[in-house]
């Protein structure tokens, strides 16, 4: 708990001043949005296996001879789960005789500090709000798994492989289908969301699907569909009110913060979007304990996000090394 800049700035004593929570401000922070989207599953399993089965053309012209075409076919598909966790301390006497002192207390058990509860609990800036905006900004989409170096606090980006590591890979590997609209223009979002669409297999084009793009994506393609004439509205009030309904179709643009500052666009039915939590409900349950003066905060659960079936998804990401569709 770093308040340095408190002390040099306030000095290190404390003085009632009228000084109270509503005077410690904090940006806002980004909520979980991505697992909205996806279909949840609660597991026991740390890898989490599935089977996709297909049938090929089976039937044919009539003869007395017996000719089976034996089409019938089950591949595999796993989902990974990553366990991953939340260490923090903090020293409460620290902030005794500073600005911040009225979050101390005179109890004597430290963990029984407003500091403590405040740290837990705010709205913005505590640690379940951190959670929250640290999976879905950096894990859900872009996260890279790197196994942990011992005794060294983990890349909170390298807690898990995101989605976006799943698209690429099944693009590389053909499982996932690859739809080449070139690089994103805000001037043409608009003509290559269609194109997109376009090359979605006919039968799911009439799935009730969302087509997923980093929020600043989505802006552009509502304003260059605007710009070519397609929007006439009487107030602001019905602009907001966009639907992201891509004409002619079932299908939606969606705004999906995990994809911000990233170019991937990608669409897949919500069954075949999968969420995967072990002891999720951990997540959310800070553990305290202390020892000493000393306050300790601790959390740990499992998690994962990928596709049940790779053959249903579809994203304009290119092969590797084609250079077109990647995350920026």
């Amino acid at each position: 708990m770093d308040i340095s800049a408190i002390i040099a700035e306030f000095g290190a004593y404390y003085e009632q001043a009228g000084q109270n929570k509503a005077r410690i401000l904090a940006m806002l922070s980004q909520g979980e949005v991505t697992p909205g989207y996806c279909t949840p599953v609660k597991t026991d399993d740390t890898i989490y296996r599935l089977g996709k089965v297909t049938m090929g053309n089976i039937v044919q012209s009539f003869q007395i001879g017996w000719t089976p075409k034996k089409n019938a076919a089950f591949t595999p598909n796993e989902l990974r789960l990553y366990k991953m966790k939340v260490d923090d301390e903090i020293d409460p006497d620290n902030i005794e005789d500073t600005w911040l002192g009225f979050l101390a207390s005179a109890a004597v058990s430290r963990k029984e500090w407003p500091i403590v509860k405040y740290l837990i609990e705010h709205p913005e800036a505590g640690y379940l709000a951190a959670i929250a905006r640290d999976m879905e900004t950096l894990c859900y989409g872009k996260g890279v798994y790197v196994a942990p170096t011992q005794n060294v606090a983990g890349i909170t980006q390298n807690s898990m492989n995101g989605f976006i590591i799943a698209l690429q890979n099944g693009v590389n590997a053909e499982t996932i289908n690859s739809i080449n609209i070139g690089a994103l223009d805000k001037d043409t979002i608009f003509d290559q969301v269609e194109l997109f669409t376009d090359g979605i297999s006919e039968i799911y084009q009439n799935v009730n699907m969302n087509v997923f793009m980093s929020p600043k994506w989505a802006k552009y393609y509502h304003r260059d569909k605007r710009a070519q004439g397609f929007y006439s509205f009487a107030s602001e009030a019905e602009v907001n009110k966009l639907s992201g309904k891509i004409d002619f179709t079932p299908l939606n643009v969606t705004a999906l913060p995990s994809l911000s500052g990233t170019d991937v666009i990608f669409a897949t039915p919500k069954a075949n979007f999968l969420h995967l939590t072990k002891k999720g409900q951990n997540k959310n349950k800070i553990n305290i304990e202390e020892s000493k003066r000393s306050v300790f905060f601790m959390a740990d659960w499992w998690e994962g996000i990928g596709f049940g079936m790779d053959a249903a998804v579809w994203t304009n990401l290119q092969p590797a090394g084609s250079g077109s569709g990647s995350a920026e």
